[in-house]
């Protein structure tokens, strides 16, 4: 199962007039205006980095990461140092026998994140869950970084 170009497919759209003077239409436009998604039909394959949200609650730090299309085997958290380190890859999807890649605009490849966590952090307590591509890592504050309330005396 080989990687077939746009147009050499039999069944390729571009045996049409018109798909094809579309497409060299495109192609120009691309090529003045820069594409940032490269050619049409070339896998992107290279380093790239997922989106990350922080968030603070009283007790921790919250970090969601959308990951979709990587499996959960091929994602790695790791802390050393008060840096987090989340690293994975998205592997490139295999083209099917009798298909023919149209455009390809996924990024595949190797993925790394660091995260300076705050001292406030207990770092031996940081757990990860992963769910339907979105991975959520909750690293919880020491006791003394959370807010504690002072009972004030009337007399």
């Amino acid at each position: 199962m080989g990687f077939e170009s746009w147009g050499r497919h039999p069944g390729s759209l571009i045996q049409d007039r018109v798909m094809a003077e579309l497409l060299e239409l495109s192609g120009g436009m691309n090529r003045l205006l820069g594409n940032p998604f490269g050619p049409v039909g070339d896998a992107i394959v290279g380093p790239w980095s997922p989106p990350l949200d922080i968030r603070e609650t009283e007790d921790a730090l919250v970090l969601v990461a959308e990951l979709p299309g990587v499996s959960q085997e091929d994602v790695q958290v790791t802390v050393l140092d008060g840096i987090l380190s989340l690293r994975g890859e998205r592997r490139v999807t295999p083209v099917g026998e009798g298909e023919a890649v149209l455009r390809r605009e996924r990024v595949a490849g190797p993925f790394l994140r660091h995260v300076l966590l705050p001292p406030s952090v207990n770092s031996m307590k940081v757990t990860a869950t992963y769910r339907d591509g979105v991975l959520t890592i909750r690293a919880p504050k020491k006791d003394a970084a959370k807010p504690r309330s002072i009972a004030i005396d009337v007399s």
